[in-house]
């Protein structure tokens, strides 16, 4: 009987790492994505442009990248629009100038497809709104990952992983609950340690999907270090935990 407890226990935990591993794949890949944007491209001041990528691509997919050009101003503006996207031998740049009414919103679209991916697992956008006259420049940026499970687009492979991640780590706390019905005092200090490694990793991820990869960033690498204190703690040296 106790072998058979010490497996499923086993289980349970392997159930929940491998939750919180896809948690922070995700999550991390995202943010992999963002910096590179971020320094890859033309490096300038600017920033507010509203740009919307995919978050993810699967190697056979193509998809549309769009940005939202606004004039502000009381009169005609024609800005100038410079877009770049990655390649393997480098950023390839085009520019378009828009005529556009007082007040005139022009949505411009671009297409992204495998053969821009860079480092592998990776395509990297860069829309940069020059000034005119009195209408401030505008940059926007996005990193796209590209991966995919079983054959499923972009999209499925993310929403698989997202799903999967909850899924994994919820069955393997309910069984480690489940066999665990009386906490011992490191049976108790182990399962808060988990609950908030979870609620971190997945406020992570959550941070990912809108792309606020300052946030995401943080909290990955809180995580990564309360992994390394959960291993510490309880599982290399389990006995000091006990005094």
């Amino acid at each position: 009987m106790k072998l058979i407890l010490f497996f499923l226990s086993l289980l349970a935990m392997l159930l929940f790492a491998t939750g919180i591993f896809l948690q922070l794949s995700l999550s991390s890949g995202i943010v992999w994505g963002e910096i590179e944007a971020s320094i890859y491209g033309s490096q300038i001041t600017a920033s507010g442009l509203n740009l919307k990528c995919p978050l993810m691509l699967s190697p056979s997919e193509s998809r549309a990248v769009t940005a939202s050009i606004t004039n502000s101003l009381e009169e005609q503006a024609s800005p100038l629009v410079t877009t770049e996207i990655s390649k393997v031998a480098g950023m390839q740049s085009q520019s378009q100038t828009l005529s556009l009414a007082p007040h005139e919103t022009q949505l411009l679209q671009w297409s992204v497809n495998p053969s821009d991916v860079i480092f592998g697992r990776l395509i990297l956008v860069n829309v940069i709104q020059a000034r005119y006259s009195d209408l401030e420049p505008r940059h926007g940026f996005c990193g796209i990952l590209v991966f995919h499970l079983f054959n499923l687009t972009g999209n499925e492979s993310l929403i698989l992983i997202f799903i999967g991640g909850f899924v994994l780590i919820f069955v393997g706390g309910a069984l480690w609950l489940r066999i665990h019905t009386a906490l011992d005092d490191m049976d108790a200090q182990t399962l808060n340690a988990c609950s908030v490694l979870a609620g971190v990793t997945t406020l992570g991820l959550l941070t990912a999907l809108p792309r606020w990869w300052g946030l995401t960033l943080f909290l990955d690498a809180f995580a990564l270090i309360m992994i390394s204190v959960i291993f510490t703690e309880f599982v290399l040296f389990p006995k000091h935990n006990r005094n």
